[in-house]
């Protein structure tokens, strides 16, 4: 199951009329990276760069998630593990980590997450 996050951010970072410069600026990442995640299928990112960004964006990481899975009306195979809470906790945990072991974790996740699919 793919989401495109970078239709999401693009969507919001235009409602606030915000370049992708400034975006770059305020979540303290490159406007070729912001650049890349908007225009391409790429979704290789990190949960620590899509928190900069969701601040940025003043809004939370879950919420840019799951408006990613409505932008592209997916229903999740497994509607509990993508409710708002859910997200929020894993969330919650990985930010207690230090950035390096939290991205191993992500990656992790991710993997397993394309195994059970």
């Amino acid at each position: 199951m793919n989401i495109n996050l970078g239709e999401e951010i693009s969507r919001r970072r235009r409602d606030q009329k915000l370049t992708q410069e400034d975006l770059a600026e305020l979540s303290d990442l490159s406007v070729n990276f912001i650049s890349r995640l908007e225009r391409t299928k790429d979704q290789n990112i990190s949960i620590q760069k899509l928190d900069s960004i969701a601040r940025a964006l003043n809004t939370t990481t879950p919420d840019i998630i799951n408006n990613a899975y409505r932008i592209k009306k997916i229903k999740p195979e497994n509607p509990v593990a993508a409710t708002p809470i859910f997200i929020q906790k894993v969330t919650n945990e990985l930010r207690k980590l230090p950035p390096d072991k939290a991205e191993r974790v992500c990656k992790s996740l991710i993997v397993l997450l394309k195994e059970i699919n």
